[in-house]
């Protein structure tokens, strides 16, 4: 990552997509390689956690509204959504959800 004083253009941004990422990181401009995919396969402990987020988000769509509320209302005073809290919370064990899949 390298501190810029300014971002430039948007036509030099452009000129250099793929190349070089210029963002704002916390206000000050930033420009970094292009992030790249880190190949095809995926470590297994990564692989192993999919099971487990596909389970989540699909539960999480199947909430009814007044538990989403609840989830609103735990996330209010931090920096996660609803759905963060819950997925946070059935990835930990924090809450057993019956799913009907095993992971």
């Amino acid at each position: 990552m390298a501190k810029l004083t300014a971002l430039p253009e948007a036509a030099i941004i452009s000129g250099f997509k793929g190349t070089i990422d210029f963002y704002l990181h916390d206000g000050v401009p930033c420009a970094r390689r292009w992030p790249r995919s880190p190949g095809q396969r995926r470590a297994p402990a990564v692989e192993a956690q999919w099971a487990a987020f596909r389970i989540a988000s699909r539960a999480w769509t199947s909430l009814d509204p007044e538990t989403r509320r609840t989830y609103e209302e735990m996330a209010v005073g931090t920096t996660y959504s609803a759905r963060d809290v819950f997925t946070r919370s059935y990835i930990s064990g924090l809450f057993a959800y019956p799913t009907g899949e095993e992971v």
